[in-house]
């Protein structure tokens, strides 16, 4: 049942995904003078490449431009939507520092808007329409004000694309930087402390486009410097940043450029909703199996980053049993894993496999064998063959290593950020850890399927997913139909459109320097994402992710594996951000939440009122909200069935 909202035709278009020949990727943006890189030759595999480091400006202003990109794969040319002219998109490093302001201008240099449908259940859901042309911009991994720049801090915001009053837009994924437009960014990652350093990522984040634009190619890596890079056996090992993406070059309706067709608006390749739910070829820096040379007994630094969708794949490192790594040995090579979504753990997680999913981060260190020889990095999603995604060329030609020792364990413990802290639980401060806060304040679930009923199936065949008009579509969002169902895809039995369309201001609130134990599942597998602030991953039975307590912003969930419990800290900023399905279509489906940090005491923030004033939750249900009551049974009784409610639901309630 997990992969119940992909299309039916995923098996047919898997087939010629992995049979693909090798490719290399040439990219440049439109009315971009950068020549694109030379081809390999054919039949040639391409050499492995870190993505382009973006410099700032003499402003020291990242400038990022998302717009129409040609790029060349296995000799045929694609026209996407990504950044820079590149697919990743560049990297942004930025160093260590105590008071950072990271200023970012996004441009959109779309002209004009194109909309199309976005439905589920392969194309057969409810449907809503969406300007594929629309963006913003969206700091994975970032803790920084969420809305916009704090009164009085810094510089103040000027020209085009600012937020009010002169402030810069923070990690703000609620505006629409339209065709034409700009938007003026600053993060100010060490506001209040410094900032975690680690491996994070950008991309963009319109509901409703967000999907289409992240499969087309525009994500990149942010890497964020600090303790952890100087640690010795860290410091001079070799690093690689690897941006998986995974591009629908096999879909149906993909259409290349024909020879001499120049890349526009008006003819980009990927435009339909549907194959972004497919399992594609995974790409490393824009190319397929790149070849990768490193000296004997290297020590390196992977830092691993899960740019694609839909899939929650195994990574694996294998000796070859050919040149070309067609095929490989059974057993793995261990890797050793210091940080998950961009932060250090206090230990190791050695293990012979990078479990990750869509969203994902994992930096790890690999110490090469001391002989001659070839290894694959091999990629094997659930239930599908395993690929080889790159191919590693251990050479004493590739010169002498500079670093053939591993880090000392225990360095970790002295950067890595604590995993006990004092905060607010339940009105008290108290010592905060997995084994002193027990009781679970709020429960999340990723999918909660209509009770005694099991959630739709994809049905056999695609339904066309076509150019829409805006005016003849209600987003998804609808305030009537039958209070006891449970739309899909959803959060706790809700939808992101519904809500918004009775106005409600945020689904779910808490109070600044404020801590809970939420308890988060999914009933067929779905990576949890939180924005602003990242949570603590408390002990677990997974082989899959380190079992001891680790910070996360990600994190997959399903019904097979039970719940996930976690510790929150919402410990610095106030606003509005998101938390989601991090298979981006889902969440493009109405798979997320609005969430808000509140002031102590701020009513306004906390409170919607009844007609005769009370104050209830933000995050609870208006009195003629029937669904959302229902959910809240619903959701409360997850994976059992409610009990019957003749109230809600008349005669034929759900239940046992």
């Amino acid at each position: 049942m997990r992969n119940q909202l992909r299309s039916s035709s995923r098996a047919r278009r898997l087939a010629a995904a992995f049979a693909l020949a090798p490719l290399s990727v040439a990219a440049f943006s439109c009315g971009d003078d950068t020549p694109p890189e030379d081809v390999p030759p054919d039949n040639q595999p391409p050499e492995y490449a870190d993505p382009a480091v973006l410099e700032p400006n003499a402003d020291g202003v990242f400038e990022l431009r998302f717009g129409p990109t040609e790029v060349t794969i296995d000799g045929k040319r694609y026209c996407v939507p990504a950044y820079n002219g590149q697919i990743p998109g560049p990297t942004l490093r930025i160093p260590a520092g105590t008071d950072r302001r990271v200023r970012v201008n996004l441009h959109n240099e779309f002209t004009k808007s194109d909309y199309h449908e976005v439905a589920g259940l392969g194309a057969n859901g409810t449907s809503s329409c969406h300007d594929f042309n629309v963006t913003n911009l969206h700091g994975h991994g970032l803790h920084v004000q969420p809305n916009y720049t704090t009164p009085g801090v810094g510089e103040a915001c000027a020209g085009e694309g600012c937020g009010p009053d002169g402030r810069f837009h923070g990690d703000n994924v609620l505006i629409q930087v339209e065709p034409g437009e700009s938007a003026q960014y600053r993060w100010d990652i060490d506001e209040f402390e410094p900032h975690h350093e680690g491996t994070d990522w950008y991309h963009p984040h319109v509901h409703g486009a967000t999907a289409i634009q992240v499969s087309s190619g525009a994500a990149g890596a942010m890497i964020i410097e600090g303790p952890t890079d100087d640690i010795p056996g860290i410091s001079t090992a070799k690093e690689r940043v690897m941006v998986m993406n995974m591009l629908p070059l096999d879909a149906d309706d993909t259409v290349p450029l024909a020879e001499g067709e120049a890349c526009t608006e008006d003819n980009l390749s990927f435009r339909n909703f549907l194959p972004v739910t497919e399992s594609m070829p995974a790409l490393i820096n824009g190319k397929l199996k790149p070849v990768m040379t490193t000296p004997p007994g290297q020590v390196e630094r992977w830092r691993f980053v899960h740019a694609g969708n839909p899939d929650e794949v195994a990574i694996s490192l294998h000796r070859a049993k050919d040149d070309t790594c067609d095929s490989w040995e059974e057993e793995k090579i261990e890797l050793t894993q210091i940080a998950r979504d961009g932060i250090t753990m206090q230990k190791f997680f050695v293990s012979d496999e990078m479990w990750v999913s869509p969203g994902y981060r994992v930096d790890a260190l690999v110490k090469m064998p001391q002989e001659k020889q070839t290894l694959c990095l091999v990629s094997t999603p659930e239930f599908l063959e395993s690929t080889a995604i790159a191919v590693l060329k251990v050479d004493p030609a590739a010169g002498d290593p500079t670093e053939t020792n591993m880090p000392d364990e225990t360095a970790l413990a002295d950067v890595a950020p604590p995993t006990t802290w004092t905060a607010s639980v339940d009105g008290v401060e108290t010592e905060v850890g997995c084994d002193t806060v027990t009781t679970v304040h709020q429960k999340i679930v990723l999918l909660v399927p209509t009770p005694g009923e099991e959630p739709e199936t994809v049905p056999d065949g695609d339904t066309e997913l076509t150019e829409c008009d805006p005016n003849e579509h209600d987003h998804g969002g609808s305030t009537d139909g039958p209070p006891c169902v449970c739309p899909a895809p959803n959060i706790n039995c809700r939808k992101f459109e519904d809500r918004r369309a009775r106005n409600y201001r945020s689904d779910r609130v808490m109070t600044v320097d404020t801590s809970e134990r939420w308890e988060i599942s999914g009933f067929d597998g779905h990576p949890f994402h939180i924005h602003i602030n990242p949570f603590l991953a408390c002990p677990n039975q997974s082989n899959k992710e380190p079992n001891f307590p680790h910070w996360r912003d990600t994190m997959f969930v399903m019904a097979a594996e039970g719940p996930r419990q976690v510790l929150t800290h919402f410990k610095s900023f106030t606003g509005q951000f998101v938390i989601h399905c991090h298979k981006l279509n889902h969440e493009d489906e109405g798979m997320m939440e609005l969430v808000e940090i509140c002031k102590n005491g701020d009513e306004e923030c906390l409170c919607q009122r009844t007609e005769n004033g009370e104050c209830i939750l933000q995050s609870d249900c208006q009195v003629d909200d029937l669904q959302c009551q229902f959910a809240k049974e619903a959701t409360a009784a997850y994976p059992g069935v409610p009990a019957p409610n003749l109230e809600l639901c008349g005669p034929e309630t759900p239940g046992p």
